[in-house]
Parts: C-alpha cells; structure tokens; sequence
C-alpha cells in the first residue's frame, strides 16, 4: 500500500463531485464567476448538528451514498486506487477496528483486518458494494469540511473552495483562510 503521489490535484479529481454535493447540493462543476458561491442551506444546517459525519442516516452519509452509488465503473475504479494507496487511512482504519473489536495489535490481527479493509475496497471496486470501510473513509477525509471556518456563513469564496480542494487526501491539519 505505497502512497504515490504524483499530480495531488488530478489524483482526487474523483473526490471533485462530492465536496460540491456537500457544498452546494449539486455535484456540478462551479464557475465562481464572482468570486463567491451560495453554500447549500442543508449544508448550512448540516454544520449546526453535533456530529455531522456520525454512521447513521443523516446529510453526509446520504450524500456519500448517492455518490459512491453515481460513481461510474472507472470512477470506482479511481476511487479504489486514491484509497487502497493512502498509508495513513488504512492504518489508521486498522488501528480502530483493533481497538473496536479489543484484538491485540498483533501482526496476526493486524493483517487479517486489512485483509477485510481490502476485501471492502475490492467489493465496491467490482460490484458497487458498500461497506463500513468505506463509509469511514469518507468520515475521515471529509469531516473537515464541517468545521472549516469560512469567512460566511452562508458563501464560500473561491479562494476557500480552492483550499478545501487543496486538502483532499490530507489528514493533517488544514490551512485554513
């Protein structure tokens, strides 16, 4: 699982339609023609929640279904390798199912996990099935998003769009304005 990074920005071109589904309730390229964009009043209202980014049926995870259910046979294909290369997920999905599951972070538990964690990523490659793997991936990468201080609450200027885009594939604190 080597993380090659060769264009960041065309590597999570795949993860473009979602955030403007989070965003903007379309997953439609923006122009900002004037420098600034509406953000979408159920993502207004999905930053007001306790935990936006909770496994159950709420905003983000309805937007994250749509999204892996949208996702073209190539798609997926992009989004399985953005994934399967990222170190830093796969560990750390690992290290939580570990814990979750109280196993000792034996070399044995540890593989059999990622085991599973590939299995997952192979499954929605092949066949479109979702997984808790997944969904996690999405937590993870996105929940940024949702504490991101904009300079509106109700806009974002290109320049903020441009560092949200900036930050996919990251896990490290984001630079925010």
């Amino acid at each position: 699982m080597k993380n090659i990074k060769s264009n960041p920005a065309h590597e999570y071109e795949v993860l473009f339609p979602l955030v403007n589904l989070l965003l903007f309730d379309s997953s439609d390229s923006l122009d900002f023609e004037s420098n600034y964009e509406k953000l979408s009043d159920n993502f207004i209202e999905a930053i007001n929640t306790t935990n936006p980014t909770e496994i159950e049926d709420n905003f983000f995870t309805k937007r994250v279904y749509f999204y892996l259910k949208e996702l073209s046979p190539k798609g997926r294909e992009h989004l399985f390798n953005v994934i399967f290369n990222n170190d830093i997920f796969i560990s750390t999905l690992t290290i939580g199912n570990l814990l979750e599951n109280g196993l000792l972070p034996d070399e044995k538990n540890t593989l059999s996990i990622q085991n599973k964690i590939l299995i997952d990523l192979l499954n929605y490659r092949e066949e479109a099935k979702f997984s808790r793997s997944l969904v996690m991936y999405f937590i993870l990468q996105f929940e940024f998003i949702f504490y991101y201080e904009f300079s509106d609450s109700k806009i974002i200027s290109k320049i903020e769009y441009n560092n949200i885009i900036d930050r996919l594939g990251s896990f490290k604190e984001p630079t925010f304005k």
